[in-house]
């Protein structure tokens, strides 16, 4: 009986026990495979977490029944696929905070406006801003993304670099919007502002969280991009206990801070 066999067959007897072990064999796998569709790390975390949720559906249904004589390698790649055209497919409305805002000239914010929040293609974009007035090419829309992409990234890191140079937790996530960046908290602008001020401290930022483990880049995400409490990241990262996702963060935030050459 192959290692698959015996995996499929454990999710019958042991189904939390199976789905660990899946995801420790199979999560380089995965990670390679999201690779091929999208470039963005934070993009590619999400989808990452995507897959888990589907593995985890139902209390795993689809494992749990999956028929052993199948190939379970091709079934895995099915789900990632899936989930990557899933998300590349969609569109979604996104906030943007005032910060950024205020650094697009009209173009963009009309291109921020029709690509991000309407789901427009490149031509219907470029024949719209023309409409108000706005000189306006397929190419002006593409370098008008590129820009908004770059600022939007700096503000998604504005409360990981504000808890890594407090030595604290960050900011809550709980008010953000579900699908925007919008900062709530007290002191937020004024942090969020700092950061785009100080673009080569993220590009280190950035470039720091790539070298980190795929596991550890998710565990990031998941606390100081989606918001998630230490109980949730452990049920949905399968750790025994939370307080072995605080000890694992704080081993993270000091590496990150040694890397960017933020004082402890």
């Amino acid at each position: 009986m192959d290692q698959d066999t015996v995996l499929i067959e454990r999710f019958k007897r042991e189904p939390e026990a199976a789905y660990a072990e899946l995801l420790e064999r199979y999560t380089p796998f995965i990670l390679r495979m999201i690779r091929r569709f999208l470039r963005d790390p934070d993009e590619m975390m999400e989808v990452y977490t995507t897959v888990c949720e589907r593995f985890r559906a139902n209390d795993f249904q689809a494992l749990r029944q999956f028929r052993v004589e199948s190939d379970l390698l091709s079934w895995i790649s099915v789900v990632v696929a899936n989930a990557c055209r899933d998300r590349l497919r969609k569109h979604r409305a996104v906030s943007i905070p005032e910060a950024v805002l205020s650094r697009l000239d009209e173009r963009e914010q009309l291109v921020f406006k029709y690509y991000y929040q309407q789901g427009l293609t490149h031509e219907e974009i470029a024949h719209l801003v023309a409409g108000h007035g706005v000189p306006c090419t397929a190419h002006d829309v593409l370098a008008a993304i590129e820009r908004i992409d770059d600022l939007l990234t700096v503000s998604k890191r504005w409360y990981l670099l504000a808890a890594l140079q407090m030595n604290r937790a960050s900011l809550s996530l709980e008010a953000l919007g579900e699908t925007g960046y919008q900062p709530e908290a007290p002191g937020a602008v004024e942090a969020l502002e700092a950061a785009l001020d100080d673009r080569e401290l993220i590009i280190e930022l950035n470039a720091a969280l790539s070298r980190l483990d795929p596991e550890d880049q998710l565990l990031v995400l998941l606390r100081y991009e989606h918001g998630m409490t230490g109980r949730q990241i452990a049920q949905l990262m399968q750790y025994d206990k939370t307080k072995h996702v605080y000890t694992r963060l704080r081993t993270i935030l000091a590496r990150l801070r040694r890397e960017i050459g933020v004082d402890e």
